[in-house]
């Protein structure tokens, strides 16, 4: 089961030589403990969601670990910026709210890992475009795989009708909340 409690954590730690107490979930570059708040408890909502968005990043990480995809997590922030129709590298540093020399930093190296490459631009000669590597599309494919692995795992969770209601008003959510910027792909 992809989604067995803080297992994913687990073998994550274990691969780097790490350990995670069970007590605890990991939480973006710390250590956070689990509320044992009443579930409904809507004060909680703001815990409940990081948690979530934390164990769904632990599940991908070592998702894509277990699909030969061992991506440092600087480098993952590409990913659900970066179109499939790639981008210059100007447009994709200000997605990334990174200067141009560290976009460029981060390319490189998944660019030597076989992840992007550097095409030249039809519009602009001199600039060049980043775009996916066929390995790259590998990666977008086993992101969309362990996405829907995901989906299918809550949607048995919470029922269909429950699932769907969810989805509405996350969408509703994040809409409102991201304006017009584009949508994220988890990375």
């Amino acid at each position: 089961m992809l989604l067995g409690g803080g297992e994913a954590g687990q073998r994550i730690a274990n691969a780097k030589g790490n350990s995670i107490d069970s007590k605890y979930t990991l939480v973006y570059h710390g250590l956070m403990p689990r509320p044992d708040a009443d579930p409904n408890d809507t004060a909680q909502l703001s815990r409940h969601l990081i948690g979530i968005s934390a164990m769904i990043r632990l599940r991908f990480r070592a998702a894509l670990l277990s699909r030969g995809h061992d991506l440092s997590p600087s480098t993952t922030q590409i990913v659900p910026n970066l179109p499939e129709a790639g981008l210059g590298m100007s447009q994709l540093a200000d997605r990334l709210e990174l200067t141009l020399q560290r976009t460029g930093q981060l390319v490189q190296q998944l660019e030597s890992d076989g992840y992007l490459r550097r095409v030249p631009d039809t519009l602009d000669g001199r600039a060049k475009r980043v775009v996916y590597a066929d390995r790259g599309l590998q990666l977008l494919g086993d992101v969309d795989g362990i996405a829907d692995e995901i989906t299918a795992e809550f949607k048995g969770i919470l029922g269909a009708r429950r699932f769907a209601s969810l989805c509405r008003d996350l969408s509703v959510l994040d809409r409102e909340l991201r304006g017009s910027e584009p949508a994220l792909r988890i990375p």
